[in-house]
């Protein structure tokens, strides 16, 4: 139980963070654009601070401290599941400038942008908004059952009701403020976040002498290379023993990813709400910059669980472990204070992010295209309430979240990937295609979910894409060519590369030439870019750890590398 000056931090900041959410809730009054998007006023640099915080989650640091704990600084490869999140490299140089050309509200709104307005575009919308509700809502019932586990050690309830009452809490703000209130408040619980983060670094670094290691680990654990293909995992874990194989399969997936963005809703929705494609690219390399510190806290986190090894009794409880043995009163308000904004400020983003999809692309796009801003305004605040309802009643019956991290990770996730690059990349691409690639994608998910649960990731993820091309492939073919003025529209706007001939040849030569001329400068960047963040992350990593060799030849790299991307990516920014 906490003491009464911890009780009272926490307190006191669930009562600030809510006053702030319910303080800005008039400015998402006015329309769905301002709920949804905060009216495209917000700055770059608040977006970005906004998008650290909503990825710095509860659930995913007990996870991924539960990685470090176990497998020492290999754990680094596993962050490469989902931690790493090689996509926003992908953003920072191309993606984000192209989803904000398009001026639309969500990912199923553009799907009308790219396909137009006939009956293949309209199906591949509706699928479109199915797939991020599908994915919104198990992720949140992740959050559920991770901060029901963390807060019942603290609360004198069960995990399930420890986490309802969190919950409820964030709902009160995300459903009066919507987008407003996600971003203001999480520029508030940033700064709890990162003063967390300079704590938990400095004990570790504190604890983590060489005498101390040498006590508690074997050389292997400050390794990054595994030994071997196969290692041993504890119960729960199982299906990462091939650790090496997962690692190949879990880079190509980062790879496809990037190609693929946005799958999500709540992380392209900064980019649309981006005053225009400069700042929307901005929003990425702060968000790339700000997240890199996550790294500090997951490290070391784990290297203070060595410590206390034998008060773990299993890995995902490291963290909460940590907090107990470690933190000294007052400061341990703190810290719990933050752990909590971590949560709060990813559930209210995600939730609130799709909410969109169902009001913009399915209420009023199919049910009630008549319905005024107030009408939809109400809608909005309803289907709030329902995706909150919704998570927590699939997170009360599903207690693992490692368990439910992979199906979506691997199995959802990847079976969205195959229509959602060539949307982009291929002129012939069309609505059916698109269509038919998410329904095998979700229906092979659902499948390697029920049948195949305790399958090895590699092998759920091999059969999901396999799935999901052949159905992307059968509805293309299938369908007609999109009419020829949609994609000329879309290609003059948005200005993609990829295999657009055919649209290429209706368009002027020299706005072609200028085309080809961004396109290769971003294809050249995005090596760099990518390099330029893995090691950024893997810098964090290593400072907690004291591997100062690696920490100097990767530091020097990431400067050089920051000297190209201001030069060549930077600079030539587009102001519009």
């Amino acid at each position: 139980m906490l003491s009464g000056i911890d009780s009272g931090v926490i307190i006191l900041y669930f009562i600030m963070v809510t006053a702030v959410g319910l303080y800005v809730s008039k400015k998402a009054s006015g329309s769905i654009n301002d709920y949804f998007l905060g009216g495209r006023h917000i700055p770059w640099y608040i977006l970005g601070i906004s998008g650290m915080a909503t990825f710095i989650d509860m659930s995913g640091t007990m996870l991924q401290v539960s990685f470090f704990y176990i497998l020492g600084v290999k754990g680094y490869w596993v962050a490469w599941r989902g931690a790493i999140c090689l996509f926003l490299a992908f953003f920072m140089i191309f993606m984000a400038k192209w989803l904000n050309r398009s001026e639309v509200m969500t990912n199923a709104e553009w799907i009308e942008f790219r396909f137009g307005k006939g009956k293949q575009a309209k199906i591949a919308r509706i699928l479109s908004a199915i797939s991020v509700l599908m994915m919104a809502i198990p992720i949140v019932s992740y959050f559920f059952v991770g901060s029901g586990k963390f807060l019942s050690i603290y609360l004198p309830f069960p995990p399930e009701i420890s986490a309802l009452v969190f919950f409820l809490i964030v709902m009160v703000y995300t459903v009066a403020a919507g987008f407003y209130g996600v971003v203001y408040t999480d520029l508030f619980q940033s700064m709890l976040i990162l003063g967390i983060i300079f704590f938990i670094t400095v004990k570790a670094m504190m604890v983590g002498t060489p005498e101390y290691f040498s006590k508690f680990t074997t050389p292997e654990w400050r390794t990054i290379l595994p030994s071997s293909w196969k290692i041993d995992m504890p119960s729960g874990y199982e299906n990462m023993r091939f650790l090496g194989m997962l690692i190949i399969f879990w880079i190509i997936s980062n790879v496809f990813q990037g190609f693929a963005v946005p799958l999500d809703g709540w992380t392209s929705q900064r980019y649309y709400a981006a005053k225009d494609e400069r700042e929307s690219s901005l929003v990425a390399f702060q968000w790339i910059t700000l997240f890199s510190f996550r790294f500090l806290l997951m490290m070391g986190l784990g290297v203070l669980a060595l410590g206390i090894a034998g008060k773990i009794t299993e890995p995902e409880m490291a963290l909460p472990a940590v907090i107990e043995y470690y933190v000294p009163v007052g400061i341990k308000g703190f810290l719990l204070a933050a752990l909590i904004a971590a949560a709060m400020s990813s559930v209210d983003s995600i939730i609130n992010s799709s909410a969109a999809y169902f009001v913009k692309d399915i209420y009023h796009a199919f049910i009630n295209p008549e319905a005024d801003n107030k009408h939809l305004l109400k809608v909005s605040y309803i289907t709030t309430l329902v995706i909150f309802i919704a998570g927590i009643a699939i997170g009360w019956v599903l207690p693992n979240i490692n368990s439910i991290w992979a199906w979506i990770i691997m199995g959802l996730i990847t079976g969205m990937m195959p229509p959602n690059i060539l949307k982009w990349f291929w002129w012939r691409f069309n609505g059916l295609g698109y269509a038919f690639g998410m329904g095998f994608g979700l229906a092979g998910a659902t499948v390697a979910g029920v049948l195949f649960p305790n399958a090895a990731e590699y092998t759920t993820f091999s059969f999901v894409i396999l799935v999901s091309t052949i159905g992307t492939v059968i509805g293309t073919f299938m369908g007609e060519p999109t009419d020829r003025k949609v994609l000329v529209a879309f290609y003059k706007k948005t200005r993609p590369f990829g295999f657009w001939g055919p649209v290429r040849q209706q368009c002027d030569p020299e706005f072609v030439t200028d085309i080809k001329k961004e396109n290769r400068r971003d294809l050249l960047l995005l090596a760099p870019a990518c390099l330029w963040q893995v090691l950024l992350f893997w810098i964090m990593t290593a400072i907690v750890v004291r591997k100062w060799i690696s920490f100097g030849v990767s530091t020097l790299t990431v400067v050089v590398l920051s000297w190209i991307l201001y030069k060549y990516w930077y600079k030539n920014l587009r102001r519009v």
